[in-house]
């Protein structure tokens, strides 16, 4: 593709490179007509203005790039729509990675984004239980987001996860549930040992002591908590209440039940976990705990945006929201 350079507006306008750009810039002494007359001119021609070469002269960046775990994690669609509707308000491109959970591509991701002089990170850290990754240490204005980080003590945007276990075994101990299970997520993250150990303690407090039976973890997938589930059905059909680490893997759950033919939620209760777009229209619709995903992204690309104007100086709110019990028919 061959782009339309200022050289090429000024030819057709019969003018100099340097009278083009204070035009286009909107300077006060390029006459109106002359400037009327060059911006018809470069929309004529197609002219984009080159970002990277303004960058490179002005020594900033207009990008942020945003490190999630899983692209194709519907729980990120309303997080970076949140995001998304901040930067671009302000004139910003949004780059968007995934590291996969693995700290080795998060690292190099990170030296990328570095690399390409973003003028600020907002990152969901992986594993973050056992990563030891200083956050604290980034040159670049940065915040954390779902997930706080081992060793981040600032800029951090979370949901509390011990209130989201606390809800679960709540609803549970509520509806007169007597066999209550958790499926978890199987990598070390903060957020699945935050709502296991308070949903455990809540049950505890009840009488309702939870063993290695009724407990079972895999990869946070449909597909991975399907088949778990119907394996561990047929070993412990007494389960008669399932919390489960997030609404996506709570469908896989949802299917395998069907086909085992086991009634939700006369048999067993399902209560899964974000609150995606997809719970509420799913048959049966999904009982949840919902967090504010939207809002989540809006704030913390909003203090983002005050940490760059700042220079990486002005300090920062960290946030920690409260889940909601959503009840629908599982």
């Amino acid at each position: 593709m061959v782009y339309v350079r200022l050289k090429d507006i000024a030819a057709r306008a019969d003018v100099s490179i340097n009278t083009v750009s204070r035009a286009l810039k909107g300077k006060s002494d390029i006459g109106p007509d002359t400037t009327r007359k060059i911006r018809k001119i470069a929309d004529e021609m197609g002219y984009i203005p080159d970002a990277a070469a303004v960058s490179l002269r002005s020594r900033t960046s207009k990008a942020v790039g945003v490190i999630i775990t899983y692209i194709d994690n519907s729980f990120f669609a309303r997080i970076l729509q949140g995001i998304n509707d901040v930067l671009s308000m302000h004139g910003y491109t949004i780059i968007t990675l995934a590291s996969n959970e693995d700290l080795y591509k998060e690292t190099e991701i990170l030296k990328l984004l570095t690399a390409y002089r973003v003028a600020g990170i907002l990152l969901v850290p992986s594993r973050d239980l056992i990563s030891e990754f200083d956050y604290d240490g980034l040159r670049v204005p940065h915040i954390t987001i779902v997930r706080k980080g081992s060793l981040n003590t600032e800029s951090y945007f979370v949901t509390d996860s011990f209130s989201s276990g606390t809800l679960a075994g709540r609803y549970a101990l509520d509806n007169g549930r007597k066999h209550p299970a958790y499926l978890g997520f199987s990598l070390p993250v903060s957020c699945n040992q935050s709502r296991q150990d308070a949903y455990l303690e809540i049950l505890k407090q009840a009488g309702l002591g939870i063993g290695e039976k009724e407990i079972r973890l895999c990869e946070a997938t449909a597909e991975d908590a399907y088949s778990t589930t119907i394996d561990w059905f047929r070993d412990n059909p007494r389960i008669d209440y399932l919390f489960v680490y997030n609404d996506q893997m709570a469908m896989g759950v949802l299917r395998a039940l069907h086909d085992l033919g086991v009634k939700v939620p006369d048999d067993v209760s399902v209560l899964g976990h974000d609150d995606i777009e997809a719970a509420r229209h799913y048959t049966p619709s999904i009982s949840t705990i919902r967090i504010p995903k939207y809002r989540l992204g809006h704030e913390s690309a909003s203090c983002l945006m005050d940490l760059i104007r700042h220079k990486g100086k002005k300090k920062t709110t960290n946030t920690v929201y409260e889940p909601e019990l959503v009840v629908r028919e599982t």
